[in-house]
């Protein structure tokens, strides 16, 4: 499906990242190098496009945590409020994967968020920065992403926040939504959507997600001195990223058990690539003996989706019978 964008009010919110930066300073760039007129000149914008700047954080998106994330997330539907019609967030792609999610689970407007990143610096050789802010821009001011919650521009491409995912470390072509595609391209000045994948519950961005949660990943052979360090610690919930269909290592069951009698929600998923969590073995720590003890479902999330959505979950303050359900709408 072809749709054309008209005339609307959009807001670029600077986050940090390449996009946002010179390759002329120390150690590797100077942030925050472009001033916003110098940003709306460089992108060459249709005159329909009314794009307004706004510098928010410097900041690699290594130093983020989920309490900046969803102060982020009240920014830009404060901006919304204040009548942009399209918001476009510029990232560092480090942690982009989880900042989009997060911002996906707490979005409630049909007005687009567009999250875009970059490579390289702006006026490295070869840089994707120029391009992706476009396409960004253009996709927030489509009638065709109205209704999609957050989604993630690169590559020509546009990616739904609750299916995107970095494969690749060093390459341009680094973002993909593993059995599932983009859900939009974007060819010059047109964005073309191909689907609209459902979305599930969303909460106000008002909400205050938990923020310790960690992920344990099953090893071969190891995890059990972190497992009784976790079962001992203050933290709000765990996610496990078990073994094949959610299996974990035997020994980690008795630190387990401790954990749910301290009332501390655990979450079984799987460290698979395209995982999807199916409780068939009954051997100790296997799946179906996780879920009798009281561990809750992971289904299909991977373990960054299953922390942040058990942190948005804790935050609204849900049942455990509410927390397992919406932890597989996901």
């Amino acid at each position: 499906m072809l749709v054309l964008g008209h005339s609307r009010k959009i807001t670029l919110v600077a986050a940090g990242g390449a996009c946002y930066r010179a390759a002329d300073g120390p150690d590797g760039g100077e942030e925050g190098s472009f001033s916003a007129a110098g940003m709306r000149e460089s992108l060459r914008l249709p005159p329909n496009v009314d794009l307004e700047v706004v510098e928010w954080s410097r900041q690699p998106s290594s130093h983020y945590t989920i309490r900046m994330v969803s102060d982020l997330a009240q920014v830009l539907g404060g901006l919304i409020r204040d009548g942009s019609e399209g918001v476009v967030v510029s990232a560092g792609t480090d942690v982009l994967e989880e900042m989009t999610y997060l911002v996906h689970l707490l979005w409630p407007y049909p007005q687009p968020v567009i999250f875009t990143g970059s490579f390289a610096p702006w006026n490295a050789f070869g840089s994707d920065a120029g391009i992706n802010l476009r396409q960004a821009v253009m996709a927030a001011s489509s009638d065709g992403t109205w209704g999609l919650g957050v989604l993630v521009c690169l590559q020509d491409q546009l990616f739904s926040a609750a299916e995107i995912t970095k494969e690749v470390s060093h390459r341009r072509d680094a973002f993909r939504s593993p059995g599932r595609g983009p859900v939009g391209e974007v060819s010059g000045d047109q964005i073309f959507i191909t689907r609209r994948p459902p979305r599930g519950r969303v909460f106000s961005e008002d909400l205050s997600p938990a923020r310790e949660i960690p992920i344990l990943y099953a090893a071969l052979g190891c995890g059990e001195s972190v497992l009784s360090a976790l079962a001992k610690a203050d933290v709000d919930g765990l996610v496990l990223a078990g073994f094949g269909r959610g299996n974990v290592p035997p020994s980690w069951t008795p630190h387990l058990r401790n954990m749910l009698r301290r009332d501390i929600p655990l979450v079984i998923t799987s460290r698979c690539h395209r995982p999807r969590v199916v409780p068939t073995e009954t051997f100790e720590g296997g799946t179906a003996r996780l879920l009798e003890m009281g561990v809750l479902h992971g289904g299909a999330l991977r373990p960054l989706q299953a922390r942040l959505r058990l942190s948005v979950g804790l935050g609204a303050k849900l049942s455990p019978e509410e927390l397992q359900a919406y932890l597989l709408e996901g």
